[in-house]
């Protein structure tokens, strides 16, 4: 369940996983999708605006490394068995991020999205994400 060159939802230029910002966005999807939310977080600036959609579960404005913890902890819990496929896009000065997540909820349902996060990297730290449920909207 990857996406394609020729998925319209997914451009075609995937950036250079060696470039420093891509590289430390990628791992911290890693470290979320093995559950290892501190990780997630360690590259965060202290105050980090975290945007997500409001129709989101818990979806909203947070600011600061310990509010975004507290929200993908949560998220995380919502998943028994969860499979994470981001992409990075390198566009400026930002890393656009096409995930497509999917798997089984704790519900038992079946969940199966593609967001497209936005990151805003300075000096080795994320200042800035704003997730966007459609991911057509940045792309």
């Amino acid at each position: 369940m990857t996406s394609s060159a020729a998925d319209p939802a997914e451009p075609a230029d995937p950036a250079d996983p060696a470039d420093p910002d891509v590289a430390l966005v990628l791992a911290a999807y890693a470290a979320y999708a093995r559950g290892d939310i501190d990780a997630a977080v360690a590259d965060l600036d202290p105050e980090v605006e975290w945007v997500e959609p409001e129709e989101f579960p818990n979806g909203g404005a947070r600011r600061g490394r310990d509010a975004v913890h507290a929200y993908l902890s949560a998220s995380f819990a919502m998943w028994r068995e969860l499979h994470s496929e981001p992409v990075a896009h390198r566009r400026g000065e930002e890393v656009v991020v096409v995930h497509h997540a999917y798997g089984v909820l704790t519900d038992g349902s079946a969940m199966d999205i593609r967001v497209a996060d936005v990151f805003t990297v300075r000096g080795g730290r994320v200042v800035r994400m704003h997730a966007h449920a459609d991911p057509a909207e940045v792309l």
